[in-house]
This record gives structure tokens, sequence and C-alpha cells, in this order.
């Protein structure tokens, strides 16, 4: 579903022209050539403005690319457009006052056509494998590359995984809008980002509406991969499931935060969690901290969400993927190798008390145990490690570096009063290994942090 965004700020009513207009990026359905190959051929369109005027839906009259025909909202106008024109409306206005700034319009178009006005245009067509997509018109090259853009919407929810065509228009149209408001940050704002924060935002504009949580398994499934490192290939399901990301920062903070990631981008050189550092430390944070509390609120979802505290909607999420589950008595211990902004989660129970340490580079992993209660997470009485653990509780290891080289780290448990080395400033050795690779370990950690990373890719579905 889904390619680039942006925001809208101040003026509900102003549309940005951007000053130096390069040459045309992208065709538009419209046109003889379609955009890329997407367009209306030969078919009659008509268009239909938005009540705001902000917004003008272009859509076919006969063919497959015709949305379908009952109206009964507007006469002569099908229902879906004028949907289509409400959603718009709602989420550029939603957009202007979380401040976002305003969409760059598409006035100065160099393009052979520009929509007929400087309106932001809604292109309503038929959809063979996706159901919206965000595309560039003009850009204003520099750093960061700003653009003007357009959106591609499906005509025709009824067959896909809606409950009907509105529902679609109203989870699809604003989603799309807000890769535009993206675009007049950084157009080439990192993929999970632009759409981790665009599903998050046309939840802001239909809370009702549970798209959102529909991907969320995707990232609840598989924590310990780095937020910011979506698997290869074609998929989707993780790039939407990292909205849980800018969920966490609205509920720990303000829906402000969010916005503060977008306005630090140039400043941080597009690096989206180098932004959202800077943001949380003017906030008195910072960003490993907010990781690690970010992982403790993921262990307290589904059925471990406590009564208070956590997600407003943490029963309705998944449950966390389990590294592993065990009773645990002395001299145990757990290996594992992090990475980036990854976390693990251990689900223990001890039946007397044990020391609980974390053997690691706390430059690149820290630990918490989140006790657990007659099933229920208790986040109000999270301890970090060092700590002791007896009965029931999940074991929180959190990423606290971009860096992606090895991180390996090691949770020990020893009987209370016996000697246990505490927290470590580097890898332990691993057991039966050799002290070549602990070296090894180390330097491949040093190295890692020297090294800056800037990781961005362009929308392209």
């Amino acid at each position: 579903m889904k390619p680039s965004t942006l925001a809208l700020a101040a003026a509900l009513t102003a549309v940005t022209s951007l000053s130096r207009a390069q040459t045309c990026e992208n065709g538009r359905p419209t046109d003889p050539g379609g955009a890329q190959g997407i367009g209306y051929g030969a078919a009659e369109v008509a268009y239909y403005d938005s009540s705001s005027g902000r917004a003008r839906i272009h859509y076919a009259l006969a063919g497959v690319n015709a949305p379908p025909a009952a109206s009964s909202l507007v006469s002569d106008v099908p229902d879906a457009i004028v949907v289509a024109a409400e959603a718009a409306d709602s989420a550029l206005e939603r957009y202007a006052e979380l401040s976002y700034a305003p969409l760059l319009g598409d006035g100065d178009s160099p393009c052979p056509s520009n929509g007929g006005s400087d309106a932001v245009d809604v292109y309503l067509l038929n959809f063979a494998a996706a159901d919206g997509q965000a595309m560039f018109d003009h850009c204003q090259r520099g750093t960061p590359l700003v653009c003007s853009g357009f959106v591609l919407v499906d005509n025709d929810f009824r067959a896909g995984g809606y409950a009907d065509t509105a529902e679609g228009l109203r989870t699809v149209v604003p989603h799309e809008l807000f890769h535009l408001v993206q675009d007049a940050y950084d157009a080439n704002v990192e993929r999970w980002w632009a759409e981790g924060s665009a599903q998050w935002a046309a939840k802001q504009v239909y809370p009702d509406l549970l798209d959102l949580e529909r991907f969320l398994p995707a990232y609840f499934e598989s924590p310990w991969r780095p937020l910011n490192v979506p698997p290869t290939g074609v998929v989707a399901s993780f790039l939407y499931a990292t909205a849980i990301w800018p969920v966490f920062l609205e509920e720990r903070y303000d829906a402000e935060l969010v916005q503060e990631v977008y306005a630090g981008l140039q400043a941080a050189e597009g690096n989206v969690l180098s932004a959202a550092d800077a943001a949380l430390q003017a906030r008195g944070s910072d960003l490993g901290s907010a990781f690690l509390e970010f992982a403790q609120y993921n262990a307290a979802t589904g059925v471990r969400a406590p009564s208070s505290g956590g997600y407003a909607e943490a029963a309705s999420y998944p449950d966390i993927e389990l590294t592993a589950t065990a009773t645990v008595k002395s001299g145990d211990s757990f290996d594992e190798i992090m990475s980036g902004f990854g976390a693990f989660y251990y689900s223990l129970h001890a039946d007397s008390p044990l020391a609980l340490s974390l053997q690691a580079d706390p430059a690149r992993v820290t630990a918490a145990l989140v006790p657990v209660v007659d099933g229920r997470a208790q986040l109000d009485a999270v301890q970090p490690l060092p700590t002791q653990l007896e009965g029931d509780g999940i074991v929180v290891v959190a990423g606290q570096s971009q860096a992606r080289t090895d991180a390996p780290f090691t949770l020990e448990l020893v009987a209370v009063g016996a000697d246990s080395s505490g927290c470590s400033l580097g890898p332990p050795a691993a057991r039966g290994g050799s002290s070549t690779g602990v070296v090894l370990g180390i330097v491949v950690s040093l190295l890692g942090r020297l090294r800056a990373r800037r990781s961005k890719s362009r929308k392209d579905s």
C-alpha cells in the first residue's frame, strides 16, 4: 500500500510552491504515457474538488479504472469520490493540527499537467497489486531533497482486505498524503520510518480504523531485528509494523515528538534515529533510554498486558516473540548476539532468589527485568540489571547503538551471595571459546561505533 509522505503545519489553506523547480519527475495518469505506465488510457476522466478546495480527486467515468457507480452523497458523483475527498480534507486538517509543514504545491510544475490547479491531486484508478502510491511531481535539488507530488489510490476496495470501499479510502488516502508531507522534509527519508510513521499518521486521522494493528505481528514476531533494518526483498509488513515506534513516542511523550523527529532530519543528515535521539535529548531523555523503555512496553502486551501502564491498547496488541522460556537455577546462562536497536526477551522463573546480571558492552547492550505477577507484566516495578529474580519475570535485553556489527551478550544467574561478576565493560568469553574470539569481538564492536552510518531509501511501492 504506500510509499512517501510529508507534513503540513501552519496554514490550512496554504500550498507552498517549490522555489527552484526542476524537471518533471513523473507523468500523471491523465497523460498519454500515464504515471510509470499506470493511467486512464482513452477513458473519459472527471474530477471532484474537496470542500476545502485543498484536494482534487480525479476519476474515470467508465472502464476498469472507474470507481463503483453508487451515488448517494452528492448528486451524480460516485460515493467513493466523495469519501476520498472527505478523507483528504480530514488528513490535511489533522496534519496541520499536529504542526507539520504544508505540502509542497504543484502550481509551478514543469510537467505536462499539474492536475489543473495547485490543489493536491488524488487519482483513483485500478491497481493490480497495491492499493496506493505517492509519486514525485518535481523536486528541489539539495540536501535534503524535497519534492512536490501526487498520489494514486485504488478505485475499488471491495475485493481487498477492507470492510468496504469507504474503509479502504479512509485508510489509504491519509497514509499516502502523509507521504507527501514527508517529502517536504526529506523525500529520501528511510523507508521503515516513511511507512511506519505514515501508518501512525493515518491512525491520527481515523483512530477507529485498525490497519495499524493489522500489521503489528510482523514486528512483534521478530523484535531482535533492528528497528531500522527491514527484511530484504519485497516484504512490506515489517515496514508498516514499525508504526509501533511512533505509537510509543506519542504515548510515552506526546504526538508532537514525532513531528520533532521530522523537523530534525536536516540537522541529522537524514538519519531518523539520530534525529529521534536529538529530539529525545531535548526532552531530557535519549535514544538508548527510550528504546529500552519501548522494549519494556512491548513485553507488556497481549496476555501480559498490565491493568495500568504501557500502551493504551496493549491488550489488543500481539504477544512479543520470546527468545527463551525457562525455569532457571544457579549457574544458568543465556548467550546471544545483538545488532543495532533490536531486543531479546527471556521469560524466566526462579524458585529461589537468583542474582541476575548482564555481561556485555554497555555502549551496545543494556537490560532490565520486568516482573510478572499473575501473568501480567508489572511496568511500574521494572528493575535495571544487575538485580535479583525470584518468581516470574521477563528479562528485556535491548540494543543501545546504531552500529550493526555483532554485540555479544550473556545473561548470568547465580545464587544470591555466590560470586558474580555483575556488569562488565566488554563481552565475556564464550563458553568453550577462545580469548582470541573475545578480543576480536571487542575490536569489531569498537570499529562499529567509529563507523558513521546513514541508511536511506527511496519509496518504490
